[in-house]
C-alpha cells in the first residue's frame, strides 16, 4: 500500500519543525518543496506521488528530529565503526563483552555525546 500525506500531517510537522528550530536548517530548495507540498495538499486533499512522498518523509523526519535522536544517530555510526575495527583486529576474542556494549542503547548514546 502506498503512503499518502494529508495537509494536516504536513502542517503539523512543519509547525513542530518551525518551533524547534529545524526549519531553518533546511536549504531553500527543501523549504520550497515543503511549502509547495503543503499548498498542493491543502488544495487537492492529499499527496500520493511516491517520489514526492519519499522526499517529504525525509524532510519530515529532519523537521521533527530532536537533539537526542541526533546524538543517538551519531553514536550509532561510531559504534558501527568501532565494531568493524574490533572485528578486523580480533578484539572481540579477548574482550567479548565489548560486543554487548556496542549494542547497548545507553552506551551508544554515550558514544554520541563523547568526542
Amino acid at each position: 500500500m502506498c503512503k499518502k500525506f494529508t495537509h494536516q500531517e504536513i502542517f503539523q510537522k512543519f509547525r513542530r519543525g518551525f518551533r524547534n528550530g529545524n526549519w531553518r536548517k533546511l536549504n531553500r530548495l527543501e523549504k520550497a518543496l515543503y511549502r509547495a507540498s503543503m499548498w498542493y495538499a491543502r488544495a487537492q486533499g492529499e499527496i500520493v506521488n511516491d517520489l514526492v512522498v519519499n522526499k517529504l518523509s525525509v524532510l519530515m523526519d529532519r523537521l521533527v528530529e530532536t537533539v537526542g535522536t541526533r546524538i543517538f544517530r551519531h553514536g550509532l555510526k561510531r559504534a558501527e565503526k568501532m565494531s568493524d575495527i574490533c572485528e578486523k583486529n580480533r578484539v572481540f576474542e579477548w574482550a567479548p563483552s565489548l560486543r554487548a556494549w556496542l549494542k547497548d542503547p545507553d552506551y551508544i548514546f554515550y558514544l554520541g555525546r563523547s568526542e
